[in-house]
This record gives structure tokens, C-alpha cells and sequence, in this order.
């Protein structure tokens, strides 16, 4: 039968269930490569499966593409949300750099604009700049 007379007829293909397993698969490893980059497998499967509430070998199957691993969609659900919650983490804490660089950038020049404006004011000692921290010189050394 051709392709489209088996999605009319509602049949599937025996190989889904595998590629969603694959694709879960390579998500977790990813997932837990970046977060734990100096762990090794095993930990992390074992991390994994107490943030994921499952069992160490049911993460393992997952983990590892068994195919005779046959996927929930409750644990698809979970999966994916631990995977992308990253990327819910990440857009924010992009934004709150993004936030914080703006302030800084406005700090800096406030305090540059201060400190062009006080060296315009500043009278004009010999020996010493309007940026000099010990105040402006009377021309007085203490040894007078």
C-alpha cells in the first residue's frame, strides 16, 4: 500500500515508537551532557531519574534508546518539559543580562558625563588634575 492510502486507513509505521525513543534519547543525553559536563553516566542517569520521578532502569532504557522501550506519553511529557524548561531558563536569564548591561551602560556614561563636567569646573592647580583623589592643592606641601 502507498504511504498516503496508510495514514487514510490509520495505519502506522512499527518504527515511530523507535524514533521517538531515539529522539528522547539523544534530548536526555544532551540535556544531562550540558548540565552535568563533568559527571558520568551513570550519575547523571541516576540524577535524571529522581528528577524525572521513574525508576533507574526505566531511565536507562530511555537513556540508552533501547527498542524494546516502549514511551508513555506522561514520561514524553516529562521529558520534554525537563528539557526545555532549560530554554525557559535560559531566554530569562538572557533577558536579565541584557537588563543589567543597559543599567550599566547608563551608569557609565552618568558617570562619565560627571566626571567631563567636573574636570570643566575644577580649578586649575598646578600638579594636580581635576581627577586626582586627595582634593584640590593649596600649594602647600606639609613640610611648610
Amino acid at each position: 500500500m502507498p504511504a498516503s492510502e496508510d495514514k487514510k486507513l490509520g495505519i502506522q509505521d512499527k518504527t515511530e515508537p523507535r524514533d521517538m525513543t531515539v529522539v528522547l534519547s539523544n534530548d536526555l543525553r544532551e540535556f544531562a551532557g550540558q548540565k552535568w559536563p563533568t559527571m558520568n553516566h551513570k550519575w547523571r542517569k541516576a540524577k535524571l531519574a529522581s528528577m524525572l520521578r521513574m525508576s533507574e532502569r526505566r531511565i536507562r532504557s530511555i537513556y540508552e534508546a533501547d527498542p524494546a522501550a516502549r514511551i508513555r506519553a506522561d514520561e514524553a511529557e516529562r521529558i520534554s518539559a525537563l528539557v526545555h524548561q532549560g530554554d525557559v531558563e535560559d531566554a530569562a536569564l538572557s533577558t536579565r543580562i541584557a537588563e543589567l548591561e543597559a543599567q550599566v551602560a547608563r551608569l557609565v556614561e552618568a558617570l562619565v558625563g560627571d566626571e567631563v563636567a567636573g574636570s570643566r569646573l575644577a580649578p586649575r592647580v598646578p600638579g594636580r588634575t581635576a581627577f586626582d583623589r586627595r582634593g584640590p592643592s593649596t600649594g602647600r606641601r606639609s613640610t611648610d
